[in-house]
């Protein structure tokens, strides 16, 4: 089996700095110099204490045949709360997700509940954990099936002419390249590794020779029209979107150290500084957020919404640690840019004191899109504050 088993991600997780070596009830950690997941995983808990719960869902209208809310790997989310804590409630809650996942992937490759064929809803990840927790077959074919119906995603932009390629994001670029690597890590099937590689290629074209003559601008440009539609051909980026297509791109240079990933991961980095954030104004002085989309040369189409744009910080500052750790150097203004973007998602420890046992997640799929890629936060925090960049 190609990549790190299950067990190995445990132990590891639980012999970081300021944990214990063996898998255990996990504890908060508040030594000095060490890993505090603390503020991670409290509201996490809290969280998952609500999606794990069918009656409250209930109430709020969120029934099991809603598809959105399985949307960015909730199987996976789930797994990794386990992988936190240890608790073998969040083992049975990864369990039972992952098996009602999996009830729902279709011959084709497609989740069933959606009536079109949705690349968005391919997510093998948190089926990889669950195969090598349990050795069921079922996850093992329902990856493969999922990988082969992700195929059918051209990664490659062409934005204009009679071969135009239409509708382009970021996520569906994510969630092809999350298929593959996931099928190479469960089979080293040298297919996958060529289907990773060519959408990597693709991806650093468009970040280092942009169509249509735009300059470059560290990621992957597109337009307006075949991003969200109208007429407008103006080029954007996604910050957030970006974030989902820089975790496959994390775990396939952490597989193979490739040179490729590295130098994408560091251009992300560069396009989240430069070009991702603004300063909120008022009520947010000083504050920093990520963009929801930037659109560049017309930013009169950029709808900057704090309450709405700080939903997606902790994603955003997840791929921005990503890319800094990779860097050769970290900058005073980089790493407080990242610690701008981390706040929001540490702010959340204030509200522990109301011994709320559930906090509502609205609308449900935050909960994947706001944990499935971060998990490694507590981790960058530490590294980055330390200046413990890879070399």
């Amino acid at each position: 089996m190609h990549g790190i088993s299950l067990l190995c991600l445990m132990l590891l997780m639980f012999s970081l700095p300021g944990t214990q070596a063996q898998p255990q009830l996990w504890q908060p950690v508040h030594v000095k110099g060490q890993v505090n997941v603390d503020w991670y995983v409290q509201p996490m808990l809290r969280y998952a204490n609500y999606i794990t719960n069918p009656d409250l869902m209930a109430a709020d209208k969120v029934t099991p045949d809603k598809a959105s809310q399985y949307l960015y790997d909730r199987p996976r989310v789930l797994m990794q709360l386990y992988m936190f804590t240890g608790d073998v409630k969040w083992k049975n809650e990864a369990i039972a997700a992952s098996k009602h996942y999996i009830s729902h992937i279709g011959e084709d490759g497609f989740f069933s509940l959606v009536a079109k064929k949705d690349i968005k809803y391919l997510m093998p990840k948190g089926l990889h954990y669950y195969f090598q927790l349990t050795q069921d077959n079922e996850a093992r074919k329902a990856i493969a099936r999922i990988y082969r119906a992700s195929l059918n995603w051209e990664p490659q932009y062409i934005g204009s002419g009679v071969f135009s390629t239409g509708f382009w994001t970021e996520r569906n670029q994510a969630a092809a390249l999350d298929a593959a690597v996931t099928y190479f890590e469960l089979t080293n099937d040298e297919s996958a590794r060529e289907r990773i590689e060519d959408i990597l290629s693709t991806t650093t074209a468009m970040v280092e020779t942009p169509e249509n003559n735009w300059p470059q601008r560290y990621c992957p440009q597109h337009s307006f029209k075949s991003h969200e539609g109208g007429a407008e051909d103006d080029a954007v980026c996604s910050t957030w979107m970006l974030a989902l297509l820089a975790d496959p791109i994390w775990r396939y240079q952490q597989i193979t150290k490739s040179d490729k990933a590295r130098t994408l991961l560091q251009h992300f980095g560069q396009f989240i500084l430069q070009f991702g954030t603004y300063t909120g104004t008022d009520k947010f002085a000083g504050q920093v957020f990520p963009k929801y989309l930037v659109v560049f040369d017309n930013p009169q189409l950029e709808e900057l919404n704090p309450w709405n744009d700080m939903q997606h910080s902790c994603d955003v500052a997840a791929l921005l640690g990503k890319a800094l750790y990779l860097s050769d150097t970290v900058t005073t203004e980089a790493a407080a840019t990242f610690h701008a973007l981390l706040a929001p998602c540490k702010n959340k420890q204030a509200r522990l004191k109301d011994n709320q046992p559930y906090w509502k997640v609205k609308p449900p799929r935050k909960f994947g899109w706001e944990y499935s890629t971060t998990s490694e936060l507590p981790w960058l925090e530490h590294v980055i504050s330390s200046g413990q960049q890879a070399h």
